[in-house]
């Protein structure tokens, strides 16, 4: 008699049965008894368990467009951004050199055009007829912002004064000639922003980092993303417009919020404050109401309000092509908010009346502008409240440096060429780095340089930098004297007109904080408000 196959261990566990025959599972009875079959069906999930997976294929799928539309956001953002190529002149500025903590001030200069090119620009600003003129800078000012980011300095040159505009081969590929004793707006027209920079580099002998322009709809967008411009007057304004010029711009003594179109209207505005000079005033003081406005209405920490700013932000201003991407933008950005607010100063450059026509244009006050442009170069800040705040050193300042072998100064051979008026001035140094152990120096044939020279230079190749620095340590010489080049050898020094007296390079003395010439007008801070003076004339512009 067969053995029967057990088909199932107690508890419905199939087992297989001894002589190969396929199992049969046991069949289960439903609920309730029926005894209808329900096959092989699995457990039904239940709480949670069940709802798990989707809401994870969902998360994910959130994730991945979110990433994706931020990209595509991102991407929409640039390609807002048009710029244009930085110094388009020959002009060259000097670099201040880093501070202990390789720390490096920032110069961006900032250009507000009258373009009248777009048919909206035209509605805003007025001038149909102007559609084809060239576009001029009217507003112009430099942003330096110190190596230790604890101050800044806005300073303007206004539109009138008298300049010599370098030569310049503008975005257009022209060529540029130099404009002699022009007026420093029509620079915008000689090239583009890209040449402005190479004027402002002859004025200032700064390097400019940057340049950013904005024209009259940008004005109205970016005031209109800020949620609008606080202002005050100290009586009724109504500049009105007439033949000889007006905006029409309107407002009541006191504070006021200036929306997108007023906006514009108040950095137009001249001859109700009186002057250009006093326009420059109008022009920083919504500068820094601005500043007040991002900070006080909470537009760089709302979502929605930066991104209605950024949008204006990027369709709005032009960068130099250093500025091509909205992260570069948003990194540049993110350095001038580590100053504070109170340390920003702001002023117009000192300027004269213009001698061949003192009632229409003004010229540079040279020796007061050249010391606050020294003062910007060697960073010393504007306001008297400089040096309270200790930098923090960078990492790549904290690593250590390896030191320099010492020089025997016996065996340095090198040449001194005479690039000044000053008689037997190169015997005279050779004599003096001769005393000092440097037995091989001697002057050079010819003893004086090809041409002259305004600024003393030691000029050496790679294989020579230790003997050109311990010449430079010797005779006091700035970094910004030494010059490595390939084709150079042993150390070249040409004497320059900033090197006439001495047996060493005179260091000036640095001017101290907040020392500026005499007469020159400051704004010490961004967090007050000042009200601007209308010029009534008779009740010309006022109401």
């Amino acid at each position: 008699m067969a053995t029967p196959h057990r088909t199932a261990e107690p508890g419905g566990t199939p087992v297989p049965p001894q002589d190969g025959t396929p199992s049969i599972p046991r069949q289960r009875r439903a609920h309730g008894g029926s005894g209808k079959s329900r096959g092989n069906r699995r457990k039904p999930k239940t709480g949670l368990k069940r709802y798990l997976k989707p809401i994870a294929i969902g998360a994910g799928v959130c994730v991945v467009l979110t990433t994706a539309s931020g990209w595509l956001y991102y991407q929409h953002l640039n390609s807002n951004i048009k710029t244009s190529k930085k110094n388009l002149s020959d002009q060259q500025g000097k670099r201040t050199a880093p501070n202990a903590f390789g720390q490096v001030p920032l110069n961006i200069l900032l250009l507000g055009s009258d373009s009248r090119a777009t048919e909206r620009a035209r509605e805003l600003g007025g001038g149909k007829n102007l559609k084809n003129n060239p576009p001029l800078a009217d507003v112009q000012m430099l942003l330096h912002v110190s190596a230790d980011r604890t101050n800044a300095s806005l300073i303007s040159i206004p539109r009138d004064t008298m300049v010599d505009i370098p030569d310049c081969k503008g975005e257009d590929g022209k060529n540029y000639p130099d404009m002699p004793y022009t007026r420093i707006n029509a620079s915008l027209a000689n090239g583009g922003p890209g040449c402005t920079v190479g004027t402002w580099t002859r004025i200032t002998n700064l390097n400019i980092d940057h340049f950013m322009m904005i024209e009259f709809g940008g004005v109205v967008d970016m005031a209109q993303a800020v949620g609008g411009v606080h202002v005050c007057v100290d009586m009724n304004l109504y500049d009105r417009k007439t033949k000889l010029g007006g905006t029409g711009l309107k407002l009541p003594k006191g504070d006021n919020v200036l929306d997108a179109q007023q906006s514009l209207l108040w950095l137009r505005t001249r001859d109700a404050w009186g002057s250009d000079l006093n326009r420059t005033r109008a022009q920083h003081m919504y500068l820094s109401s601005m500043v007040r406005s991002l900070k006080a209405k909470g537009t760089l920490t709302n979502p929605g309000k930066l991104m209605n700013l950024a949008e204006a932000a990027t369709k709005a201003i032009k960068p130099d092509d250093d500025l091509n991407t909205v992260k570069k933008l948003y990194d540049l950005g993110t350095e001038l908010r580590k100053v504070p607010t109170k340390r920003i100063t702001t002023l117009t450059i000192p300027v004269l009346p213009d001698p061949r026509n003192p009632k229409a244009t003004v010229v540079i006050n040279k020796p007061a502008a050249d010391r606050i442009w020294q003062m910007l170069l060697d960073d010393v800040p504007l306001d008297k409240n400089g040096g309270k705040a200790k930098p923090k050193p960078t990492a790549s300042a904290t690593r250590s440096t390896p030191a320099t072998p010492p020089v025997d100064k016996s065996t340095v051979v090198m040449t001194v060429q005479n690039g000044t008026a000053v008689q037997h001035w190169a015997s005279t140094v050779t004599t003096a780095l001769n005393g000092m152990g440097f037995a091989q120096a001697k002057v050079g044939t010819p003893g004086n340089a090809a041409a002259p020279q305004s600024v003393t230079t030691l000029t050496f190749s790679a294989a020579h930098k230790a003997e050109a620095q311990a010449v430079a340590t010797a005779l006091k010489l700035p970094a910004s004297a030494l010059r490595e080049s390939a084709s150079a050898g042993a150390p070249a020094l040409v004497l320059g007109d900033d090197w006439t007296t001495g047996t060493t390079f005179p260091v000036k003395a640095k001017p101290k904080a907040g020392d500026l010439p005499a007469g020159v007008e400051t704004k010490n801070s961004a967090d007050t408000t000042d009200c601007m003076h209308v010029v009534s004339q008779g009740g010309i512009y006022t109401y």
